[in-house]
């Protein structure tokens, strides 16, 4: 095998077309949204579709503007195309995992089938909130501040391993066998069948056309060109039905497939891919199709772990190839992440630090230790568990069998706490939303503050997750994971899509924001005001209420406190208490798809969103100021360096956060800079791993470069940055997220 410290050397027909990608790329934020094919061709399938087959249930209508809006898509070839694929053209109205049609523009026609084309949307989830809440002001303020509810993007991963181990036809023939089986009266199980054989049908039979188009071109071509095109063409006509048998005929179905699921999350991709591989001659094949990762977003990618069967280390040679092409592209898509354990190979691990030391935040590192122990405590049989997967910006999921939510919302525990100590106030509107409990100086001792909080957790709990399972309801009315369900585990054999409970493992995802900032402000009344006696109720209290102004001396003694994050034990036990509290509770709750309620934090850009909504807290903060937006602690909190903070987060209850609850860590390339150092940080990262934390996503940007690169973003142009769950090139985030990734560094 090459050296797999060298980096992959883009050459000949590869190079080719990594030129032709870097023409096409669109910006990151387009890639995140996998908006990424043609302008619109005022083509109009989905209505096309229900006004034709407008007798037919919704499913079958939906099935058919499916199939009918990539049939009647342009099939764009490239130069020097080694796999074939391209997204549908961007069109006002399309099918998306994350809510079935959309529809983002439209005309009359559009509006007079809007009612058939999206059956429900989420009014009913807001009707029912606001009669729960009894007040539609106060709902709108709990929308606006508090949490958002019903799923965001829905991210799943497909069962890759059946597709490329059973093929279009083998898949058609196992739906034809459950129909067979099916009650003939029992037509909303019949009707399911039908409609996954159309999408089946329809994928065959767009690969086929490639297939054609390969065969025209060849038919203009000659020399090596006209050998490439028939490649191509018989490529295809192979995949359309038949399982692969090669590297390539692998590469091109895995990849047909992933358009149709909206380039999601492909799951342990060197697991399933490895039986196909021949070595260094199926090599640009596999850069190929990382180029169309790269130009098209794949949101993850998970690589190494163990074997689910043995628990042995997973890591073979596409491991290192991928990472080696990745290396070379120094990009944010796709987005990776590396399974590590005991038995991970060190040289995986130098690779791994290697990248980073070249500014690259990719990949993130999941412990499977915390993982499939978590999974396990939850009941996942041991098998299963060991074959996770990491999908959307670092959530959790067994690959091909589950459907986790992701997500179904997410709440901001500092905002309950607001409610706690004013009495019910959302206090930057002056309003009522929470309970009448009272305010923080009614509290006399500290178990009457925590109990006040935990009173105001159990009260919003319930209406959260009811609200979340009334939001799924949408996807499930609308059908929204149609393609997702016919390659998907036990969906055809219970008969049932993705959304209704048809996976195997069902949990709910709920990301928690603001905790650091709880656990910090309660441990700073308890010190401060309870114990030592420096401040009293009514000085913090009537600080908070004018938001520290004029009162910097009581915000610096509350700064003063022990903070999470800095290996300080009173500290992380508060944190490790709040955040066991709130996931124990959402863990009575059962989500609309079958299993509990399961914690995570991943917020992306939301703890600055979160945070604009909050008011000031015990913990110094003032009103406004950002929140966080992963499991570790708030910007600027931790002061005892890298070792401090990950000890704090490895304390933390993240068996009970098995939606995916990832870390900030941040590694500036100064700190990576000879193989001394290096060999460091790889034992710092396998403590993290192997003593309770779950996830570590990386930034290794230098501040003075952030800082620079503010003021001459044109010289920072491949600076890369980590928030809550992806990467992005740091002039491309606004002013204020920008300020917040600096801060981290102060």
């Amino acid at each position: 095998m090459t050296d797999i410290f060298e980096k992959y050397v883009f050459e000949g027909r590869v190079k080719n077309i990594y030129e032709g990608v870097k023409v096409r790329l669109k910006p990151n934020r387009v890639r995140e949204g996998t908006h990424t094919g043609f302008p619109n061709d005022g083509k109009r399938p989905f209505e096309d579709a229900f006004e034709k087959y407008a007798d037919e249930p919704y499913i079958i209508r939906e099935a058919h503007g499916i199939v009918d809006s990539w049939l009647v898509s342009e099939i764009p070839f490239f130069e020097d195309d080694i796999l074939v694929g391209f997204p549908r053209p961007e069109r006002p109205i399309y099918e998306h995992f994350s809510a079935g049609i959309c529809i983002e523009e439209a005309d009359e026609r559009t509006e007079r089938l809007r009612p058939l084309l999206v059956p429900r949307t989420s009014e009913p989830m807001h009707e029912e909130g606001r009669r729960r809440f009894g007040d539609d002001t106060a709902y709108r303020y709990a929308t606006e501040r508090l949490w958002w509810t019903g799923g965001y993007q829905g991210h799943t991963v497909s069962n890759y391993p059946k597709l490329l181990s059973m093929g279009l036809d083998g898949v058609m023939a196992q739906i034809d066998e459950y129909d067979a089986k099916a009650d003939p009266f029992d037509t909303k199980r019949r009707d399911f069948y039908r409609a996954c054989r159309i999408i089946i049908d329809g994928m065959s039979r767009w690969i086929e056309l490639h297939a054609d188009k390969a065969a025209l071109l060849a038919a203009e071509a000659d020399g090596e060109k006209k050998e490439q095109l028939l490649t191509i063409e018989k490529t295809c006509r192979k995949v359309a039905h038949e399982k692969p048998e090669t590297f390539l005929e692998a590469a091109q179905l895995m990849w047909f497939y992933c358009l149709w699921d909206w380039v999601d999350c492909i799951g342990r991709f060197d697991q399933y891919m490895y039986p196909f591989w021949r070595g260094e001659e199926d090599l640009d094949t596999l850069a190929a199709l990382f180029m169309k990762t790269w130009e098209h977003g794949v949101h993850n990618m998970t690589i190494s772990g163990v074997v689910p069967e043995t628990g042995e280390d997973a890591t073979n040679e596409i491991t290192y190839q991928v990472l080696r092409i990745m290396r070379t592209m120094h990009e944010t898509h796709p987005r990776m992440t590396v399974r590590v354990h005991e038995g991970t190979p060190h040289e995986l691990w130098q690779l791994v630090v290697l990248m980073w030391s070249e500014g690259m935040s990719d990949p993130t590192i999941a412990s499977d230790k915390n993982a499939v122990e978590g999974l396990c405590e939850y009941g996942v049989p041991l098998r299963d568990a060991r074959d996770y997967s990491i999908l959307g910006c670092q959530e959790i999921e067994i690959p091909g069998k589950s459907n986790f939510g992701c997500e179904d919302g997410s709440i901001n525990l500092a905002k309950i706490l607001e409610f706690a100590l004013f009495n019910g106030l959302d206090m930057p509107v002056n309003y009522k939303v929470g309970l009448d409990l009272g305010r923080l100086t009614d509290y006399k001792t500290f178990d009457d503050l925590w109990a006040a909080y935990v009173k105001e957790i159990e009260y919003f709990t319930p209406i959260f997750c009811d609200l979340c399972n009334m939001g799924q309801m949408k996807r499930i009315a609308n059908v929204s994971k149609l393609v997702k369900s016919t390659m998907t585990e036990a969906c055809i054999e219970r008969g049932l899509q993705h959304d209704e409970g048809g996976t195997i493992y069902n949990f709910g995802v709920v990301e928690t924001a603001g905790n650091a900032a709880v656990s910090d402000s309660l441990y700073a009344l308890k010190t401060l005001v309870y114990e030592q006696k420096k401040l009293t109720l009514e000085e913090v209290y009537e600080a908070l209420l004018c938001n520290f102004e004029g009162r910097e001396d009581v915000r610096r003694m509350l700064l003063s406190a022990p903070k999470y994050g800095n290996n300080d034990d009173g500290a992380d036990e508060m944190a490790a208490r709040v955040l066991e509290q709130f996931w124990r509770e959402i863990g009575k709750y059962k989500s609309i798809r079958g299993d509990v309620f399961t914690g995570a934090c991943s917020l992306l850009e939301a703890g600055i969103g979160y945070g604009n909504g909050t008011w000031a807290l015990p913990d110094g903060r003032r009103a406004g100021e950002a929140l966080g937006n992963t499991i570790g602690p708030r910007t600027g909190s931790d002061k005892n360096g890298l070792t401090a903070m990950l000890s704090s987060v490895a304390r933390m209850p993240l068996k009970l956060g098995i939606g995916g609850t990832t870390c900030n860590v941040l590694i500036p390339t100064t700190m990576t800079a000879t193989e001394e150092m290096r060999e460091n940080i790889i034992s710092l990262m396998k403590t993290f791993s192997e003593t309770g934390g779950q996830l570590a996503q990386i930034t290794t940007a230098p501040l003075e470069d952030m800082k620079d690169a503010q003021i001459h973003p044109e010289a920072h142009e491949d600076l890369i940055v980590r928030v809550g769950g992806f990467s992005m090139k740091f002039i491309e985030f606004s002013k204020e997220t920008q300020d917040e990734f600096i801060k981290r560094y102060a």
